[in-house]
């Protein structure tokens, strides 16, 4: 039988205390559901901090990786994935959920929420990697990526920051949020620990539960992949320093960067016109060799720089490295379209090393290019990205931007005043996979208020410690008025975990 979970009552107060009279929080009265989250114990810590604030929490699991982190008080799904739409919408109608979370709106559990909530009149909220990484996660209202709507709010945001003479950074208990951050520190470590967990976790309960929700192949099957990887970052690492070496010397400013991404990840897959990375290869390919072949003949077009001695360097995903090897397509390809001696493929080189030494980068629609516009070199992005602005990248043809890669360097006052409302909309500081030290929130990210404030327009501090004293009242979503009244239709496929 479905329940509700439990409210957790802050320490000092009783059961009677009315938490919504003096200390509020945009999430206090608020029905909150979770779905799928990061790897690690990020949406369990986050369902304590909300419920500390008075927030009624929910959660479904969909395999045993999910239930080992959030093992107790939550539903469990094991139907198949034509039923969950219907589940889903059934468990919001009775419990009168006003906000719905979860990571990463790609997935195949998360592809119906969107438009769900949209007509149920609840807020959609979506975690995903950092924009800004390492130190930051991002946090938006009805999508990320290419479904992002921070390019709408930009102009509003860039327009008032335009009036403020003076414009002072908002500030709270860990310093000025748009202005500076507290660093999260490496760790990798930290979510490879949690990610081996989920997905040992998740093949053990292969039988109990339905992985073919998840998005990616549960089974001890991908651990060879995994070791293979880790070896062929020590291979690599030896057996091309002289590549990295010739990039940063008599190569620098002479080769354009092309970042691969992992070939099933959803800027490809949804958020990309190719269908595969390979695609990507063969269109980068193919455009650079028709640019060359039109200089051989007819010279540098006026404005241009030449390139007949520049090379394309495509580099690896490094958490691709143990599941694709694109050496043999690339060296096909090269040879295809008569640029041997011009393609480099590489794996693990320092990165910002190589932005800095770039003449340009090609990308799909990588985070990459945030780092390579902050280290000035010119961008081209051949996907949907929400960086892809005027002033910031090349928004021309590809087969113009080899030529004029100089004239698109990124404009750095534009650069600074994009990154602080990137910070201010969409980002939080912090990590799914490695506390911040000195925060007090069990999730470990510095959230002060902002999710509230994305989701509905007037969240205050969710800080469980420090509250503020005067507080106006929290906006509630407008909901169909049969809701209420509407019966579930199915509830197949839901269980209760206590």
């Amino acid at each position: 039988m479905l329940h509700d979970a439990s409210i957790e009552i802050p320490s000092g107060l009783t059961a009677r205390s009315p938490v919504r009279m003096k200390n509020k929080s945009g999430f206090a009265s608020k029905r909150v559901l979770l779905l799928q989250g990061p790897v690690g114990p990020f949406f369990w810590n986050l369902a304590k901090d909300l419920r500390s604030v008075g927030a009624t929490v929910f959660k479904f699991n969909f395999n045993a990786g999910d239930w080992l982190f959030y093992p107790r008080k939550a539903h469990s799904f094991r139907g198949e994935l034509t039923q969950w739409p219907e589940v889903l919408e059934a468990f919001i109608i009775k419990h009168l959920i006003d906000a719905v979370l979860l990571f990463g709106d790609c997935r195949p559990v998360h592809g119906c929420v969107r438009s769900m909530t949209e007509r149920l009149g609840c807020a959609f909220g979506v975690f995903e990697e950092g924009y800004l990484r390492p130190d930051h996660i991002t946090f938006e209202p009805m999508g990320v990526n290419g479904h992002s709507h921070f390019e709408k709010r930009l102009a509003i945001w860039l327009k008032q920051r335009t009036q403020q003479e003076d414009v002072l950074p908002r500030s709270h208990s860990n310093g000025p949020a748009t202005e500076s951050w507290k660093k999260v520190g490496n760790s990798f470590w930290h979510s490879a620990m949690w990610g081996m967990l989920y997905f040992f976790a998740a093949w053990l309960g292969q039988w109990f539960w339905n992985n073919a929700l998840h998005h990616r192949s549960m089974t001890v099957r991908d651990a060879p992949w995994w070791w293979l990887s880790y070896l062929r970052k020590f291979w690599y690492r030896r057996t091309e320093k002289e590549i990295e070496e010739r990039l940063l010397g008599d190569l620098r400013k002479k080769f354009f960067l092309a970042p691969l991404q992992v070939y099933n990840d959803a800027q490809i897959v949804v958020h990309s016109n190719y269908d595969f990375v390979t695609d990507f290869i063969n269109h980068v390919l193919h455009s650079f060799s028709r640019a060359q072949a039109l200089e051989r003949t007819n010279g540098v077009p006026e404005g241009g720089k030449s390139i007949a001695e520049d090379v394309v360097v495509f580099k690896h995903h490094p958490m691709d490295r143990g599941h694709r090897n694109y050496a043999n397509i690339i060296y096909l390809l090269a040879r295809r379209h008569g640029l041997q001696g011009k393609v480099f493929y590489i794996h693990d080189q320092h990165l910002p090393s190589l932005l800095k030494s770039a003449k340009g980068v090609v990308l799909v629609n990588s985070t990459t290019g945030l780092s390579a516009l902050g280290h000035g070199a010119p961008v081209k992005v051949c996907g949907n990205a929400l960086y892809d602005l005027e002033g910031l990248t090349y928004q021309g043809k590809m087969r113009d931007f080899w030529f004029r890669a100089h004239q698109a360097v990124p404009d750095q006052e534009m650069l600074s005043r994009f990154r602080k409302a990137l910070i201010e909309c969409t980002q939080i500081n912090g990590s799914f996979y490695r506390r911040l030290s000195a925060v007090s929130w069990r999730c470990g990210a510095a959230l002060d208020g902002q999710m509230a404030q994305r989701l509905w327009g007037g969240g205050l501090s969710v800080d469980p410690v420090l509250w503020p004293e005067e507080a106006a009242e929290p906006v509630f979503v407008s909901r169909p008025a049969n809701q209420k009244d509407a019966m579930p239709s199915m509830l197949q496929g839901v269980a209760s975990v206590e």
